[in-house]
């Protein structure tokens, strides 16, 4: 009687162990959302950039014994297009991109919706009561996360001057919606997110001269996230994010390739997942022993 009791409830432990602790992933299973745009000659920088991205072929055919070979020679400033700005970029002493923990550049992915009030004004800022009206509905942002603010500025982006507001380089004449610095002052103050993200060409707003919102996040070591590519299929919460930059040793800033998998598990982090392993194969040694 006693061995059929034990032989049940150990089935019952390892039944239980496999949901708790999670089945091998299947990325199969998940919606991966691509949130990067591609590096062409069209490609947007910031008006005063003189190096953009250019991609010359070196060779496209036959060559020698070999079929088919293909080789490109590239070059570009590192912010362009969908990137990352290193914390080192506004605030000396900051991690350059080779200096962010690999760790950072994963995180629950999580979008604060300012499109209403941009699609009036090209000039809104997110405010903290935007943020605030976001954790009423949703929950604290939590640690670890990277903040992606949506805009609905995207939808510009293959159109250079409605994008920036202009056709000229006179960065005087930008126009685009960003996060006020009081804003960023709370987010850099009150929680600890990993990355900020826009979907416009800077987390500051196009007519800003000082930046406020680049210095107050990046003294915080919160390295940013501009250029991002539809945002608006970006769930408000529950996304897994993965924003990884080209590893150029000292740099400022690098294009990065941005994903998120959707549908993600979150509810349960590793640490309590190895938790509840433990847990239960000490239950396990525990009827073993009776």
């Amino acid at each position: 009687m006693m061995s059929t009791v034990f032989i049940q409830t150990l089935f019952v432990i390892c039944w239980y162990a496999r949901i708790i602790t999670g089945a091998p992933w299947d990325i199969s299973t998940s919606d991966v959302l691509e949130m990067t745009y591609p590096f062409e000659t069209s490609t947007i920088y910031w008006p005063t950039t003189e190096r953009r991205f250019s991609l010359d072929i070196v060779i496209r055919g036959p060559s020698g014994n070999i079929s088919w070979y293909e080789s490109n020679n590239y070059g570009a400033n590192e912010h362009g297009g969908t990137h990352l700005d290193s914390p080192s970029h506004f605030f000396q002493g900051r991690w350059r991109v080779h200096q962010i923990p690999t760790k950072n550049l994963i995180g629950q992915g999580i979008k604060v919706d300012m499109s209403s009030k941009a699609a009036t004004n090209p000039d809104a800022w997110l405010e903290v009561a935007d943020l605030e009206k976001w954790e009423k509905e949703n929950g604290q942002i939590p640690d670890a996360s990277i903040l992606f603010v949506y805009t609905g500025w995207g939808k510009y982006y293959t159109n250079r001057t409605r994008y920036l507001g202009t056709d000229t380089n006179d960065t005087n004449k930008l126009h685009f919606p960003g996060i006020s610095p009081a804003a960023a002052n709370w987010i850099a103050t009150n929680r600890k997110v990993y990355g900020v993200g826009i979907d416009t060409a800077s987390i500051d707003y196009g007519q800003s001269k000082t930046f406020e919102v680049h210095v107050a996040l990046f003294e915080k070591n919160i390295y940013g996230l501009e250029n991002v590519a539809d945002l608006n299929q970006l769930p408000t919460k529950g996304s897994t994010v993965y924003a990884f930059p080209m590893q150029i040793k000292d740099g400022s800033g690098a294009p990065v390739r941005i994903v998120a998998v959707l549908n993600s598990d979150t509810s349960t982090s590793v640490a309590s997942r190895i938790q509840i392993t433990w847990v239960l194969l000490v239950m396990s040694y525990l009827l073993i022993q009776w």
